[in-house]
């Protein structure tokens, strides 16, 4: 999962942000989720603050934040509860 802060009065663009990781990260480097927040939270010496944000997962019922899974060739979608249920299931492979 990538967590990302948007400048202001900016929108996130899956596609653009899909053809941006394809062309510089290979497959096993590009993250299958994305996390749009207000701002990155990071401790006093300036690190991002990674333990909190793998404690809650990628449960669209659970973040608030907006949140885009990587589906395969189409780019990011927004992430819906379907989607990680059938993740949590074993339907769906990350």
């Amino acid at each position: 999962m990538a967590a990302l802060k948007l400048k202001e009065n900016m929108d996130f663009d899956g596609k653009a942000f899909y053809q941006h990781v394809k062309n510089y990260l290979p497959s096993y480097a590009r993250p299958r989720f994305v996390r749009i927040q207000d701002a990155l939270v990071v401790t006093s010496t300036f690190k991002q603050m990674k333990a909190k944000l793998a404690e809650e997962g990628f449960n669209p019922a659970l973040i608030k934040d907006p949140l885009f899974y990587l589906e395969d060739n189409k780019g990011y979608i927004p992430m819906t509860q379907e989607i990680f249920n059938c993740i949590e299931q074993g339907r769906l492979r990350l």
